[in-house]
């Protein structure tokens, strides 16, 4: 299977310092998966754009939006 990878990938900052890099929407459900806060509407939003964009019939961008939404609500540094 072929990566679908996002036109720029998300940075993530954690609390001392450390850093991730998400490069498509595969990676951002494993991340989703570990994420702190564990739920909520964007969480929720994200984790279906993601399995859409993955499943060919969604879009890639809007899977990165709702990734950096899913990121700002759970108080997650993001560029």
């Amino acid at each position: 299977m072929q990566d679908v990878l996002w036109d720029q990938p998300v940075k993530l900052g954690y609390a001392g310092g450390r850093e991730r890099w998400v490069k498509g929407p595969q990676e951002a459900l494993q991340c989703l998966w570990e994420w702190p806060s564990g739920g909520g509407w964007f969480y929720e939003r994200a984790k279906i754009r993601c399995q859409a964009a993955l499943e060919a019939n969604g879009d890639l961008a809007l899977s990165r939006q709702a990734f950096v939404a899913a990121a700002i609500d759970a108080s997650i540094e993001c560029d």
